[in-house]
């Protein structure tokens, strides 16, 4: 049954909260040291250790983590030579406006 705290005391209220703070305390260290058990059994069962559990949680992916290479330029805006674009990612407006206007992709290609 709750108490009704509408009666209470502002002493009493306190107590109540304090209780309530270390009681929440206890059950959270409990949680964690019946987690752990679970998680020492789990890597019992598996046949390894608690650490080289933790560990392989931790790496990600096996795939690599580095950047892409750098991809050379495919295409050129013939009014000025300094835009280029590789062919990856969003075409850029130049490239866009002028297919737009009726221009054909191939038409920028740098190595024909």
């Amino acid at each position: 049954m709750k108490p009704d705290l509408s009666k209470m005391s502002v002493e009493d209220l306190q107590k109540l909260a304090e209780e309530a703070s270390n009681m929440i305390g206890t059950r959270r260290q409990q949680d964690l040291k019946d987690g752990y058990a679970q998680a020492e059994k789990i890597a019992s069962d598996l046949g390894v250790t608690l650490d080289e559990l933790i560990e392989a949680g931790r790496s990600k992916s096996t795939r690599k983590t580095g950047s892409r290479k750098p991809v050379e330029p495919r295409y050129r805006n013939p009014a000025d030579t300094a835009q280029t674009w590789t062919g990856r990612g969003k075409q850029p407006r130049w490239l866009a406006a002028a297919i737009a206007a009726g221009a054909k992709i191939e038409d920028f290609l740098i190595n024909k």
